[in-house]
């Protein structure tokens, strides 16, 4: 036996365990090192880094020990331990992706969910109304709305419908060019081309497209080369009457470093903003999400989830793949003592990344600095130190919360998320300018996050 991989194939197969858990929690494993007398093993999600910490680690220790006659010791680590680089040693992106290759990844919900992105999938509620209209009229290559930009949320389900046009148009017109790629794999191809000198497989591969599918374009500030390389690829397209559909986590006109015209043509046709779901929705959504796991849950249950789980589709899909991992594991139908610790850690996960921080810490810091009160950061006073400091705040707030720009808002006197947006573009531009300003900024946030 010559490597680690085989060593623990060997052990993998000598595990007395269901054939639901071997799938589930074994199967996606990947054995990377053995560093001395540490075996390190990778998985791509936290949960399941937990349930294998939680149930196998041991199993694993004794049966390792057995095969290589010394203690060994465990070291399982996912996506949120490793750096982006150590990520793409483990999984490489592969060179010009192509479709398949992109769409597998878009449509790949969490392990072991099974889980396809359709049209019939998808829970339409007022929260998402506009934009499920407009890409299934889209799907049906009517051109009502071209381009079609869809902004909201992480984890609201922009993907999910990029991913339902896909298919749609794949079943109805197999002859058409889909072209649906990630914003970071539209780069990650374009620096490539150039890179492998192929710039002209490149331009063919995008202009040839039919329709266009572009994930998360926010992205692209930090890319100016591959903007311009977009712009013109959307330009041809957009002339010849091919579909293209947009995706971001804001509007156009919240998304800074991206080139005016580019801009622009987001603005071309019809923006569609998918808010948080309705508690309606999100009952729905627990309810066809089990129902595709073949999870039994009763309704008190599946109400106790969508009434705690409000921030986006994720917490709810990834709450009840957490129930139904500790449901195969423990052979323990689900209860609501289950949920309502499955929930306290998907609560208290949120509260402790990056930190437990809240809003008051930072108004109180920024209020000892300016010697102002808090209550006059919330005011609707004008005077220079006062407004200062107040988007300083803002700034801090939104640097170290997950809070969304309504939401900070509220915390600020119910002041609109375009102000937050002016408050927060204004300190960015002041921190390249004023030294000072910057070191008063930045010691603010090492302040907020060493209380």
């Amino acid at each position: 036996m010559n490597s680690f991989e085989e060593i623990f194939d060997l052990m993998k197969k000598n595990l007395d365990i269901t054939d639901v858990a071997r799938k589930s929690w074994i199967e996606p494993i990947k054995p990377l090192k053995l560093n001395g007398n540490v075996a390190v093993l990778y998985v791509q999600a936290s949960f399941v880094k937990q349930i294998i910490q939680e149930n196998y680690t041991h199993i694993f220790k004794k049966h390792l020990s057995d095969i290589l006659g010394f203690e060994v010791n465990i070291d399982v680590q996912c996506d949120e331990d490793l750096t982006t680089e150590q990520r793409l040693v483990i999984n490489p992106i592969p060179e010009l992706e192509d479709d398949k290759i992109i769409v597998d990844k878009l449509t790949q919900s969490l392990e072991g969910s099974n889980y396809q992105h359709t049209f019939d999938t998808f829970i339409e509620g007022d929260s998402n109304k506009l934009a499920y209209a407009a890409c299934k009229a889209a799907a049906q290559c009517q051109n009502n709305y071209n381009p079609l930009y869809i902004y909201g949320n992480s984890g609201l389900g922009k993907t999910h419908l990029l991913s339902a046009v896909r298919n749609e148009i794949s079943k109805t017109h197999p002859e058409l060019n889909i072209k649906l790629v990630p914003a970071d794999n539209f780069i990650n191809d374009f620096v490539n081309s150039i890179r492998l000198d192929k710039t002209a497989d490149f331009k063919n591969s995008y202009r040839g497209a039919d329709v266009l599918l572009v994930d998360d374009v926010q992205l692209f500030s930090r890319a100016k080369e591959s903007q311009q390389e977009l712009f013109n690829i959307f330009n041809e397209l957009h002339s010849n009457g091919k579909q293209v559909i947009f995706t971001s986590d804001r509007p156009p006109k919240e998304i800074n470093n991206i080139d005016q015209r580019l801009k622009s043509r987001f603005e071309w046709g019809l923006l569609a903003d998918i808010a948080i779901p309705e508690f309606e929705t999100r009952l729905a959504i627990i309810q066809r999400k089990a129902k595709l796991m073949n999870l039994e849950m009763n309704h008190t249950i599946a109400e106790f989830l969508a009434e705690k789980l409000k921030n986006n589709i994720r917490q709810l899909e990834g709450a009840i793949i957490k129930i139904n991992a500790l449901s195969v594991v423990t052979g323990v139908s689900p209860t609501i003592a289950m949920a309502r610790n499955v929930v306290e850690e998907i609560i208290d996960d949120e509260k402790n990344i990056p930190a437990p921080l809240t809003v008051e810490r930072v108004i109180n810091e920024v209020a000892s600095i300016y010697g102002i009160s808090e209550e006059d950061i919330r005011s609707k006073k004008r005077s220079a130190d006062i407004s200062t400091a107040r988007q300083i705040a803002i700034y801090v707030v939104h640097k170290i919360t997950k809070l969304s720009y309504v939401e900070i808002g509220k915390e600020f006197g119910n002041r609109d998320h375009s102000t937050i947006v002016y408050a927060i573009n204004k300190v960015k531009d002041i921190i390249v300018k004023d030294k000072g300003y910057r070191d008063t900024v930045e010691d603010t946030i090492r302040n907020v996050e060493n209380i």
